[in-house]
């Protein structure tokens, strides 16, 4: 949408004239101050920063949301390891990085309506005339940034660390053609202190952006320049042809929409563009879409003529490692080139992603699971279907495709040696923490606004100093990187098999089966009157009908007991040892055992008995509490749910888990019981185990002549997604013809 300017001074007695009757609206939405959110404001000093200062002078006009008004803007920047100076009479020769006039307006969605400091952009002008009024707009370099006329003021707020929008372009820079550049700044207006914003470059058509042409202007050719961006309909948009999926194999939610809404061009500059430029637009998203809806979507001719891949792959990569709940859904932007300029140039016609808008994301959100790190954001709609906006179809479609996961484990695999390395991660996050407490940054924003240790919409956690919520982000990206290397990275993965154990050794029933559940169940997994139900009884958070559960942790196969009788070792009185005998006799080299606690972790001891009579070193296990609000990535089973056993109520916040242990054994022995003891007062609970039979990896090592597998090849691509017509030196992935999928390496 084109922003309209407004005349300041009319716009002004137009406000002063309705605010009686206006002040309730305004209490809760535009405040007369320019939401300076309290005095404490007025009285913050900067004095010297090792940040650039941003002066903007609206001479006490009330900025506008939807139009811009004129302003100027005073920008002082010393040079890296330089102070720059609040008072400018004080010091008349500081380096003036910017001074001139902007066409300023506040931006943002959720930034703007949940937090006391606003997020701006602005345009800067040549003169003092808005561009409307037939002002022409001017780039210009900003703190070292490629010149452009088309700037962004982000104010993070609700991000406590001020530090995850900053973090994500840094990480992903290497990867992508574009990536915003962005600088932090202290912010003075009309001479009241703001706070920390950051000053960054916005996804937009200028050179050293996305240097996109208006369409047509290459050889009259509509197939591009496009630049679009799923979001909400707050904005002119173009409705997807397809509706979204309620999760990967789901129904059709036929009732949502995918809303592609114009951001270059936008609706009113159709009438300036050669005749069908609009329509072929939407042609360019339809042809995308239609080739991931086809049946042979994933074959030479379906949807990698129309996407960059690796884009693709990367947004993805981006998306889920910070477990941003706007992507893919929201912010998420897709631009173009032409046919005929991707022809004279070399350059690739096909749609690529963009990274915008990540302050919510990196566990700060205590809605929709936010907060988790085992959860994958691109399956949002089997969480959230009722939500208004939700995951577009070929998300999943691309999920379906063997080679495009293993070309996304690659690509992860560079993650990880890359700017995704934890020492490199662990290293931004010190720099940008040191940045912005060593001279007093920090400081002054909390003075300003008060928000360390004070819970701000969606905060999951809440710090009680900013060095606790650096810490927390650390330790939340910590265990998120451990998920994703679980599911991404090549690892030993373990062939287990469910060891059963002999009839009587069960002491309790803890999993209802049928209703009432005071008469299936025996006790309670806590020292409350709850326990697990089956999914018989109710399919969401309930034990699988057929008691067969692979951890998503470690990977390993367990069977339960029936859940018509004693299903579960339970273990409450402190001190006391119980012998559990196995089924069979067995041998291996790790025992996995599956369990719980209620009441707090258990404590236990573990030893294994041998045929021989001796017994192998007393192992300590420590397993975690059943109720699960913030997983780590360890856990073996999530998202169970519970049932009252006195009134057959069952809960609706299903945060309940089971767990992973191993215990090393000599797999030169012959096993044939384990001696437990509970050594505090918690209640264990032990449902299974599993053995270790063998390991293999999942890349295997071949010669150009040696046979792979024995069924039919039906394709042989290279890392890249290209069709080959015979093995090549190195990665290869392999498709046979009963739907697997190999990676061969060859030597």
């Amino acid at each position: 949408m084109k922003i309209k300017y407004a005349n300041t001074n009319m716009k002004k007695r137009l406000l002063i004239s309705c605010a009686a009757c206006l002040a309730c609206l305004f209490a809760t939405a535009q405040q007369w101050d320019n939401y300076k959110s309290s005095l404490r404001n007025r009285y913050v000093k900067i004095s010297k920063t090792n940040l650039p200062i941003v002066f903007i002078d609206v001479g006490g006009n009330i900025i506008q949301r939807n139009t811009r008004i004129l302003a100027r803007m005073k920008v002082i920047d010393n040079g890296a390891g330089r102070y720059n100076y609040g008072d400018t009479a004080a010091y008349p020769n500081q380096t003036v990085d910017y001074e001139g006039y902007v066409a300023l307006k506040y931006r943002g969605n959720s930034s703007f309506n949940n937090s006391d400091k606003k997020p701006y952009s602005f345009k800067t002008l040549k003169t003092n005339v808005l561009p409307d009024n037939g002002g022409k707009k001017k780039k210009v370099k900003l703190m070292g940034m490629t010149a452009d006329n088309d700037w962004a003021l982000l104010a993070p707020f609700s991000d406590k660390s001020m530090m995850r929008d900053v973090l994500t372009f840094e990480l992903a820079r290497p990867f992508y053609d574009f990536v915003p550049h962005a600088r932090y700044c202290e912010l003075i207006l009309d001479g009241t202190y703001y706070g920390i914003f950051i000053l960054t470059e916005r996804p937009t058509k200028g050179k050293g952006r996305l240097n996109l042409n208006d369409p047509g202007a290459v050889d009259g050719d509509l197939t591009g320049d496009y630049h679009v961006e799923i979001d909400r309909n707050d904005d002119p948009y173009y409705p997807s042809k397809y509706h979204p999926l309620n999760g990967k194999n789901g129904s059709v939610l036929a009732d949502k929409t995918i809303k592609y809404q114009y951001k270059d061009p936008e609706e009113e500059d159709f009438a300036e563009l050669p005749a069908g430029t609009q329509a072929a637009l939407n042609s360019e998203i339809d042809k995308m879409e239609d080739a991931f809806h086809a049946s042979n979507y994933n074959e030479a001719d379906g949807y990698r003529k129309y996407i960059d891949v690796t884009s693709f792959i990367d947004y993805m990569l981006a998306t889920e490692f910070a477990f941003n709940i706007d992507g893919y859904r929201l912010s998420t932007g897709l631009y173009k080139y032409s046919s005929a300029r991707a022809n004279k140039e070399g350059s690739d016609a096909r749609w690529k992603t963009l990274l915008w808008d990540f302050n919510i994301a990196y566990g700060n959100a205590d809605y929709y699971n936010g907060e988790t790190t085992n959860l994958w954001q691109y399956d949002f709609n089997s969480r959230e279907p009722s939500d208004g906006e939700l995951v577009p179809f070929y998300w999943y479609r691309l999920l379906d495709d063997p080679v495009y996961i293993a070309e996304m484990k690659i690509r992860w695999k560079e993650y990880r040696d890359g700017s995704y390395a934890d020492e490199n991660i662990v290293s931004k996050i010190d720099s940008i923490a040191s940045l912005l407490t060593s001279c007093g940054a920090m400081e002054r924003n909390q003075q300003a606004y008060q928000i360390i240790g004070k819970k701000v919409w969606p905060n999951y956690y809440n710090g009680s100093t900013y060095a606790a919520e650096v810490e927390y982000l650390k330790e939340w990206i910590k265990r998120r990187l451990q998920f994703m290397d679980k599911a991404l990275l090549p690892h030993e993965q373990r062939a287990s098999e469910p060891v059963m154990v002999k009839a009587g050794s069960y002491t309790d029933d803890i999993i209802a089966e049928t209703l009432p559940a005071q008469t299936s169940t025996t006790a309670p997994v806590d020292r409350d009157v709850r326990s697990f139900y089956s999914a018989k009884i109710k399919a969401e958070g309930g034990l699988p009908v057929d008691r067969m559960i692979t951890s998503s942790y470690e990977e390993i196969k367990y069977r339960l007991a029936p859940y018509d009788g004693n299903n579960v070792i339970r273990l409450q009185e402190q001190g006391k040892s119980t012998t559990i005998e196995f089924e069979k006799p067995f041998s291996t080299s790790l025992l996995y055992m599956l369990a719980t606690s209620g009441g707090g972790t258990s404590i236990v001891n573990i030893t294994l008995n041998y045929a021989d009579g001796t017994s192998s070193p007393m192992t300590t296990l420590e397993i975690r509490d059943w109720s699960v609000r913030n997983p780590q990535g360890t856990e073996a089973v999530i998202g169970l749910g519970n049932i009252n056993r006195d009134s057959d109520v069952m809960s609706t916040d299903n945060h309940y888990c089971l767990f992973d242990h191993s215990i090393q054994a000599d797999k030169n022995k012959t096993i044939i019981s384990a001696t437990i003891t509970l050594n505090n007062d918690a209640i264990a609970s032990i449902l299974a185990f599993s053995k270790i039979a063998e390991a293999f990896t999942d890349i295997v090592h071949v010669t150009e002549k040696e046979t792979i597998k024995s069924c039919a090849i039906t394709g042989i691509f290279s890392v890249s997604g290209i069709k080959q017509q015979s093995l090549q030196k190195g990665l290869n992935i392999i498709r046979y013809n009963d739907g697997t999928v190999q990676k061969v390496m060859v030597k």
